[in-house]
């Protein structure tokens, strides 16, 4: 007899993908016997791999969703998956029409967007405001889900890698740091960064995109005196998850990496001022939150235009705030 195939359309986001971890490990416990086939970007890949809980991954690249034509091409290329189930987790229609094309039997998403037609299962979205890991839950009839399960999985072989790479460069025990965001108005302030650090004798890593290797450069010239090394740039995004597996506990802004250190179970501080933290913040059992929320959040601009009182968010966050938080998850020992 056949394996019932499930699919499910990941997020788009590297942060929203990690949250997207609890639905997969709660859909195998529920259909044990099914075959899970995760669709997603390439880009958020990654997250998935050697999952046991996933079966198979179809990963898109930016030009597979790209125009109406890539498009429907896509969707039909998933008729030979011959799947039974289809999820998806983001509420664009692009999902929707993906999804319908590919002839899956049962299609499920929230009614957005206007792509009711196309899913034979059209949930109403939420009235009330819920996590975004507890959203995608919700289409499977689970209100949230306990956070010690283990949901990202590594090889002995990517950590012996990372482990020998940490060596050569004599760095031990690090703290990762997340200071970049695709907003300004979430991204660290570079002289807060430096009074977060200030007298520090820990050793610490700055993670980041090519984009970054400038910015972090500067964050390494303002703490001089400081261990700073940065990992910009130098990395893909699964040898960047092996590698903040071994960092002691992690410091972030609101931002992919922040949720990806918090699910594999190290301990982050993540602050939070423009963004919504009770939708969007790290679900890890051993994390904490810094949260300098102010009446103009939340922001969606890209730079804050609060002239009256410029020192907003994440500007608030203190020296001694940081240390509270340390001491908050024993860090300090």
């Amino acid at each position: 007899m056949r394996k019932i195939k499930i699919a499910v359309y990941s997020p788009n986001w590297v942060g929203d993908a990690a949250q997207a971890l609890p639905f997969i490990h709660e859909l195998k416990s529920q259909n044990p016997e099914a075959k899970i086939i995760i669709v997603c970007k390439d880009w958020v890949e990654s997250v998935f791999l050697h999952n046991p809980c996933i079966d198979d991954i179809v990963s898109l690249s930016a030009n597979d969703v790209k125009g109406v034509i890539n498009t429907i091409s896509t969707g039909i290329s998933l008729r030979k998956k011959k799947i039974d189930y289809f999820y998806t987790l983001t509420d664009s229609f692009r999902s929707s029409v993906i999804m319908w094309l590919s002839n899956a039997i049962y299609r499920v998403g929230y009614n957005t967007q206007k792509r009711a037609k196309l899913l034979t299962v059209s949930v109403p979205f939420p009235s009330t405001r819920l996590h975004r890991t507890n959203k995608y839950l919700n289409l499977i009839g689970k209100e949230k889900t306990q956070f010690g399960q283990k949901y990202i999985y590594l090889k002995k072989s990517e950590i012996d890698w990372a482990e020998s790479l940490l060596r050569k460069r004599n760095i031990n025990s690090p703290i990762a740091i997340f200071p970049f965001s695709v907003a300004d108005s979430r991204t660290f302030p570079k002289d807060k960064v430096k009074e977060w650090l200030s007298r520090s004798s820990d050793q610490y890593v700055v993670f980041g995109s090519k984009g970054d290797i400038s910015s972090a450069k500067k964050i390494i010239e303002q703490n001089k005196g400081v261990s700073v090394h940065s990992f910009c740039g130098d990395f893909s995004l699964r040898q960047s998850i092996a590698l903040i597996s071994l960092c002691r506990y992690a410091i972030a802004t609101d931002s992919g990496l922040g949720h990806i250190s918090s699910i594999l179970g190290v301990p982050t501080i993540s602050f939070f001022g423009a963004g919504v933290s009770d939708i969007t913040k790290p679900v890890g059992a051993n994390s904490i939150l810094l949260n300098k929320n102010v009446s103009c959040s939340p922001c969606n601009k890209n730079i804050c235009y609060n002239y009256e009182n410029p020192l907003l968010c994440i500007h608030e966050i203190t020296k001694s705030d940081v240390n509270y938080a340390i001491k908050s998850l024993h860090l300090d020992s």
